[in-house]
């Protein structure tokens, strides 16, 4: 006897990733857990100092000896030897870098280094500047002294990592991370959190959230995103730092294991199912998941209107709702009238009897009362 497959644990949820990209791998993870993905560059990276903060931190790199340096990449690590050369300070950087021990993300950044007569440098498998910060936060860093060439606003938290860890750690940043510069991508953003079009919000670092608040407020709408954030849609930190940004603005924020991409999808898979509402209706069990339903193991795809009908008749099994009561509890209810909502319930039960179950009265009509579900 053969039995249908098991419905993907993120399928029926929409997940935003807000980045310093449109495209990232986060993507493809989540995609292969059942989820649909948006991406949002969030963050505009640009490749040059803020000139104050970085002469401090250049300052710093070399005030102390270190005993790890991590380097991000070649370009920064020009960029950082330029700043030092303009300060005077080039050939005390080049010392310090000969005394410490250097993590090189990639081989061209280890080439870099070379370039300057270092030979004793070390590298992760993976090439990445997280796994640099991973191995080092699995070492013994009380009272280790660690300079960090970063240039991403993720690595920010990774910094905060070996502070955690007991490093003191000294950041030169190479690069500012601004709001894109068109406010297109943080407005369509912030309009799908509003109407409730996505079920969780990944966010790369601080600046992204600060990013997207701040263009939320000078579009008129920074408490309801907020309020969106606290009821429906999840919002998924990296680390306490952008949590902080959140929970400064009276968000609870989940927190990622790890400030890696790895952990963040984690996060996700392992928060975002226990959202969604399970109730037996009419002997049925039903799940209702951000942007569908799942009957007996069979998923069904649902509209906004719809599913938040649903959704309002689910949070009071067996009562009845007027359409006044279930249009308090929708986002932009003010847009919306009692003819809406009969047509939501209209969608509903066409959505239904084009899935193969036409027999499930999921939404009953009370004559002049309102709707319940069938329980």
């Amino acid at each position: 006897m053969s039995t249908a497959p098991a419905v993907p644990q993120l399928a029926g949820f929409t997940v935003a990733l807000a980045t310093d990209r449109r495209q990232h791998e986060m993507a493809g993870w989540l995609a292969a857990e059942g989820a649909r993905t948006v991406g949002f560059r969030a963050v505009q990276t640009t490749p040059q100092p803020e000139p104050s903060s970085f002469a401090d931190a250049i300052r710093a790199s070399v005030a102390e000896p270190a005993h790890e340096v991590i380097v991000s990449s070649a370009f920064g690590l020009r960029l950082w030897l330029e700043g030092a050369r303009r300060l005077g300070l080039l050939d005390d950087l080049v010392a310090g870098l000969a005394e410490a021990r250097l993590l090189a993300r990639n081989p061209v950044t280890a080439d870099g280094l070379r370039e300057l007569g270092l030979t004793q440098i070390w590298s992760t498998a993976a090439a990445t500047t997280e796994d640099l910060f991973r191995y080092l936060a699995g070492q013994p860093l009380a009272g280790r002294r660690v300079v960090a060439q970063i240039e991403m606003d993720a690595h920010r938290e990774l910094c905060h990592l070996l502070r955690e860890a007991g490093a003191a750690v000294v950041e030169v940043t190479t690069h500012q991370f601004g709001p894109p510069t068109h406010a297109d991508e943080l407005r369509r953003l912030g309009d799908l959190v509003v109407r409730r079009q996505v079920d969780a919000l990944v966010l790369a670092g601080p600046a992204s959230v600060r990013n997207l608040l701040d263009q939320a407020a000078t579009d008129g709408l920074r408490n309801e995103v907020l309020n969106a954030f606290v009821h429906d849609v999840l919002p998924v930190s990296p680390g306490p730092l952008t949590a902080a940004v959140l929970r400064s603005a009276g968000v609870p924020a989940v927190q990622a294991t790890e400030p890696v991409p790895r952990s963040l999808a984690a996060a996700v898979l392992a928060e975002l199912p226990l959202r969604a509402l399970t109730l037996d209706v009419a002997g049925r069990k039903v799940e209702i998941r951000g942007q569908a339903v799942v009957v007996d193991g069979q998923l069904v795809p649902v509209q906004a209107g719809p599913i938040g009908v649903l959704r309002a008749l689910a949070t009071h099994p067996g009562r009845v709702l007027s359409a006044a009561e279930i249009r308090s509890v929708l986002p932009h209810s003010s847009t919306v009238d009692d003819h809406a909502i009969e047509m939501a319930v209209s969608r509903l039960r066409g959505t239904l009897n084009h899935s193969d179950l036409s027999d499930l009265d999921l939404v009953q009509t009370v004559m002049k009362r309102g709707y319940r579900l069938a329980m």
